[in-house]
């Protein structure tokens, strides 16, 4: 790469890159166990508002009972990949999904989450996955390096056809000393929870979602290597923790429709952050709800946001 960090500096080796990765598509296939969702249960119950809706369980082993509904954004902890650790990048990401270096540090930049209200993901059920990467698309920016974006494409289908559909962005970066930009947020929530993610919690998230990216258990990576004053609370976690807020204030008769969110700023474990949600208004012909989420740091900057839509059961 050139010394202006400009597009023309690494556009051929990037497009090649493309060329080689766009469509390629993976499969993989699991059967939605109730043991894993109520170990995420324990995980990130402690984290919510204790109206958090309770699980039917099964009376004999005391996990979620089969043909229970999985929460929404639960999928995330499923789909294990078969990768082993030879194959994985430097930073325990995994590396087919990484452009070519420089380009060699990872954020989840946020997505679209869109469910099946009359075919959600059940306990017990199988269930495939369906891993395409759709694009990557190169973004300058003044007085930086510029960011690659690699957009997957993941459906999950059951025996009675799809259950979710997910878009994720991820951002790859050329290795800096970040700075955290505290972008303020002045709308007045209708609901809100305070958290502050411990270690305990991130190492949990990490295991249940097969996720070794080091950022989130590693300290002396994390701040040693890519400079992070803290472990990471990852994004993924950050998205379930507002959809289970939502969760806990989901008006009767309502369900989840899509969740369509961005990533703006890192959080970190042992700062305290906001969780919080605020109703928009529609109009009043529609049977469509829309609430607005978003995070909030310990500086009181934005860190995530996104709108959920919900339909009628």
């Amino acid at each position: 790469m050139s010394s202006d960090g400009s597009a023309s500096s690494y556009g051929s080796e990037i497009s090649a890159w493309k060329d080689s990765v766009v469509g390629k598509t993976s499969a993989l296939r699991d059967r939605m166990d109730g043991r894993q969702i109520t170990l995420l249960d324990q995980s990130i119950r402690p984290y919510l508002p204790p109206q958090y809706p309770n699980y039917p369980r099964d009376t004999k082993v005391g996990d979620v009972a089969v043909d229970a509904v999985l929460p929404p954004a639960a999928h995330l902890v499923y789909f294990p990949s078969h990768t082993t650790e030879p194959e994985l990048a430097p930073d325990g990401y995994h590396a087919d999904e990484a452009p070519p270096p420089p380009f060699v540090q990872r954020v989840w930049a946020g997505g679209l989450i869109e469910f099946s209200p009359s075919n959600p993901l059940r306990v017990g059920h199988l269930t495939a996955q369906t891993k395409q990467i759709e694009a990557v698309d190169i973004k300058e920016r003044s007085g930086a390096n510029p960011l690659v974006f690699v957009s997957l494409l993941l459906d999950m289908h059951n025996e009675a056809g799809l259950c979710v559909r997910e878009r994720r962005d991820l951002a790859y970066m050329v290795p800096a000393n970040l700075q955290r930009k505290i972008v303020s947020y002045n709308k007045q929530p209708d609901f809100s929870h305070a958290i502050t993610p411990s270690e305990i919690l991130l190492f949990r998230y990490s295991a249940l979602s097969w996720n070794s990216h080091r950022i989130h258990y590693d300290a002396p990576y994390a701040c040693g290597i890519e400079n992070h004053p803290g472990l990471l609370v990852h994004g993924p976690l950050t998205c379930t923790l507002l959809l289970q807020l939502l969760q806990s204030h989901m008006p009767a008769g309502m369900a989840l429709k899509s969740f369509d969110y961005r990533a703006i700023s890192p959080l970190y474990c042992g700062q305290s952050l906001s969780l919080n949600g605020r109703w928009i208004a529609c109009d009043d012909a529609s049977e469509t709800s829309r609430c607005e989420l978003w995070a909030t740091n310990n500086e009181g900057g934005i860190s995530m946001k996104g709108v959920a839509t919900l339909v009628p059961l």
